[in-house]
């Protein structure tokens, strides 16, 4: 894979970037039309798990993990099960591209704790980033004379930390072995709550329009599509550069969901965001230039 042209692994990373972006904003517009987040979240996790599954028997790669390590990827399958369920309950009261930009801060938090455990020494740019993210935050957050609505930030900052805590955990628990037996043992579990949860919270209901029909159909194949594309995009890039380029997804949520929620920010919500991109796409930058980290699962 290291001979393909590198512009392939961009593309793909791009892909990936804007087809997680589709799977988000797909999602109110299925409940909009009668689906739920659980329901919408079963089928995603579902289609993904069984994507990843043909992956590996095409690829003829283990699917298997010892106990210890199996256990574990169910955990943080879990911990992805409730991150997921918050993202896409944040969309419910916030626009789409704020719940994702909130979100979109754990590469942050992942930086803090390492700071704050002593994994990794604190260096002024990193510092300088995280100052520029709080002020893009703090730009993003304004809505004019509407007051942002605290449930929708308070589920997408949960989802940040959730996140937050799969990275972490999933970099140790993958170390410098293949991510995707590790990766379908997560989406398996995710799956697995979700079916269970929706089944006895009532909550599974299908779409009752065309519309609707459309986004419950096709969001959890951009999601699919997207995990795959991936593991593509690491093998020709690496993990680094690969992050970098899903930095589009904030981008690609403000014109998703413009173009089919009619969600607009407003300049100073736009500024604010490309703030904490610029500050993202630092604290990235200079942990590339330190180390090379190990491979994760699932972003």
């Amino acid at each position: 894979m290291s001979r393909i042209n590198p512009l392939t692994g961009i593309v793909l990373a791009s892909a990936a970037a804007i087809s997680f972006a589709a799977n988000t904003t797909a999602s109110p517009i299925a409940a909009a039309g009668g689906s739920t987040v659980l329901t919408y979240l079963a089928l995603r996790s579902t289609v993904a798990a069984l994507l990843v599954f043909a992956l590996l028997i095409a690829t003829r790669s283990s699917l298997r993990l010892a106990p210890r390590r199996r256990w574990a990827a169910f955990g943080v399958g879990t911990v992805l099960a409730i991150y997921s369920v918050s993202l896409l309950s944040a969309i419910q009261y916030i626009p789409v591209a704020l719940a994702v930009l909130i979100f979109y801060t754990f590469p942050l938090l992942t930086t803090l704790y390492l700071w704050i455990t002593g994994q990794e020494r604190a260096s002024w740019t990193a510092g300088a980033a995280l100052l520029i993210a709080f002020i893009g935050l703090v730009l993003a957050l304004n809505v004019g004379d509407r007051s942002p609505d605290l449930r929708g930030i308070a589920l997408a900052a949960l989802a940040a930390l959730g996140i937050t805590a799969v990275v972490l955990l999933n970099s140790r628990l993958v170390g410098a072995g293949d991510s995707r037996p590790v990766t379908l043992h997560m989406l398996s579990a995710a799956s697995f709550v979700f079916i269970v949860v929706t089944a006895a919270l009532g909550e599974f209901a299908l779409p009752d329009t065309a519309r609707a029909w459309w986004a419950f159909s096709t969001g959890p194949f951009f999601y699919a599509f997207a995990i795959v594309s991936i593991f593509v995009a690491m093998s020709i890039l690496g993990p680094i550069r690969t992050s970098m380029t899903m930095n589009l997804e904030p981008v690609s949520s403000m014109v998703l969901g413009f173009v089919l929620l009619d969600q607009a920010l407003n300049g100073l919500q736009i500024l604010g965001a490309a703030l904490v991109i610029v500050a993202v796409l630092t604290i990235q930058r200079t942990k590339g230039q330190a180390r090379t980290p190990a491979k994760g699962g699932l972003s």
